[in-house]
């Protein structure tokens, strides 16, 4: 991420100029420019673009400011360098295809296949979890609460693996997010959380040209999704959300609020109980949050379950 401090002068050959000029040389706004969306949803707007003079990628925020009456006076633009963000994402790629490869080309037996498939699957499970020490084991143990809740519920062997599979890669989308944002010892601003929230989505497009992957890219998106609609990306509700989406996200909310993080201790295993019960109908799923509560009161969760 670059900072450029503007010098008095330079600020006065920017006065009166339309964002479009200052932010990529342009004589006209941008494909998908977010100030439109912004204006109708009163909310900050984001798009990626690659600006070919610099031979950079970069993601345009769009802010409006309110005024007391409520209306927009003014908007705050902002800009951040995701070049190597891309990269990553290129890097990603190229793997993943080595990895189709291979599947094409190996010649062994179903069970030998299927064996590779699920070694496979569970070493970008682990490559994700590397990026961070605060991550550490995360989707593992977010795929044996999802599996807990799963086998709670009564849901079929097809079903179970299909979530299972889900579970393990839910974040793979995080890729493609800087090391230095994860590592954060404080709070997230509010670029630095879009780009986090971005995830769920790279994730998908990440995925999607796994033909034998593909139901689990619901799964993927949607697993930060609210049952109040007040999720990520899309802001789905209730029934709209793909309910093993609903799974994964009481499995990944527990896990997070019993680990520790760089910006705050582990809250620990009472709270995220106590959290799941107050915000079941709200944010959770309450079919799922009340079948893993029930788990919990069964088992030892740091030592029963296993993927």
């Amino acid at each position: 991420m670059t900072v450029i401090a503007l010098r008095k002068s330079v600020i006065k050959e920017i006065i009166g100029k339309r964002c479009y000029e200052i932010m990529h040389n342009g004589s006209k706004p941008i494909e998908a420019c977010p100030l439109l969306k912004s204006k109708t949803m009163e909310k900050t707007e984001k798009v990626e673009y690659f600006e070919k003079s610099l031979n950079r990628h970069f993601m345009g925020c769009i802010t409006p400011v309110l005024s007391e009456d409520g209306r927009i006076k003014s908007y705050i633009a902002s800009i951040i360098d995701i070049t190597e963000t891309k990269i990553k994402e290129n890097k990603l790629i190229k793997s993943r295809e080595a990895f189709l490869n291979m599947l094409r080309e190996t010649d062994h037996s179903y069970k030998e296949l299927k064996e590779i498939y699920k070694a496979i699957i569970l070493s970008f499970a682990n490559a994700i979890d590397a990026k961070s020490r605060w991550t550490k084991g995360h989707s593992e143990r977010v795929t044996n609460y999802a599996i807990a809740i799963a086998k709670e519920i009564g849901l079929k062997a097809k079903d179970i693996e299909t979530l299972r599979i889900a579970s393990l890669l839910h974040d793979i989308g995080k890729i493609g997010t800087y090391d230095v944002i994860l590592d954060k010892p404080g709070r997230l601003n509010d670029e630095e959380l879009a780009l986090v929230r971005m995830h769920p989505v790279k994730g998908e497009e990440i995925l999607k040209p796994v033909r034998q992957l593909q139901q689990i890219f619901p799964i993927i998106r949607h697993h930060h999704e609210r049952i109040d609609g007040n999720g990520y990306p899309d802001r789905l509700r209730g029934e709209e959300i793909p309910f093993f989406a609903r799974i994964v996200h009481v499995a990944d909310s527990f896990d997070s609020m019993t680990a520790d993080r760089p910006y705050r201790p582990a809250p620990g295993k009472e709270y995220a109980v106590s959290e799941l019960k107050k915000y079941s109908g709200t944010q959770f799923d309450p079919r799922a949050a009340e079948a893993f509560l029930r788990v919990l009161d069964k088992s030892d969760i740091s030592t029963a379950l296993t993927v």
